[in-house]
């Protein structure tokens, strides 16, 4: 009888440990899984992060050339539309126009001369010479009848409008 009871324990304590064994294996196996899909996991964030560091280096790269390369064309007017650039100093010739001032404007004896009178605004007044700045006063509207200026007389070229 003591043997049985020996067997039985024996018994009892294999099957416990062949069933602790087993828990151990499953436990084993699923800890075995989460450790591979947290790897791949890793992979994926190791190559987004490397994916991000190229792309970070590209568009460094492609703001250097961007400064450094114009990609657009020069485009360039046609010789016969071109207009000459008004030297501040060339003085150029048209047929006579007449313009109106806008504004209460001095007027001045050469180009930055003296101050020799004060016009309203609203005179009008013809001119065929100009420059970048300054136009000059070839005749003008007095008690409504037309004079031929006597003397130099120019006015800034931003008070006027042409009528």
């Amino acid at each position: 009888m003591k043997i049985i009871v020996i067997v039985l324990m024996m018994f009892s304590f294999l099957y416990s440990a062949d069933m602790q064994n087993r828990d151990l294996e499953a436990e084993n196996k699923k800890l075995v899984e989460k450790i591979a899909e947290l790897e791949k996991l890793i992979l994926k964030q190791q190559k987004i992060l490397k994916t991000k560091e190229n792309i970070d280096k590209n568009l460094l790269n492609c703001s250097y050339k961007c400064e450094d390369e114009d990609t657009f064309p020069k485009l360039v007017m046609k010789k016969e539309y071109q207009e000459e650039g008004l030297d501040e100093d060339k003085i150029i010739k048209f047929s006579s126009s007449s313009f109106r001032l806008r504004e209460d404007s001095e007027i001045y004896d050469s180009i930055n001369g003296k101050k020799i009178a004060e016009w309203k605004s609203g005179r009008v007044f013809t001119s065929s010479m100009m420059n970048s700045r300054w136009i000059k006063i070839s005749g003008y509207y007095e008690n409504k009848k037309y004079k031929i200026a006597k003397k130099e007389m120019w006015v800034n070229a931003s008070q006027i409008s042409k009528r």
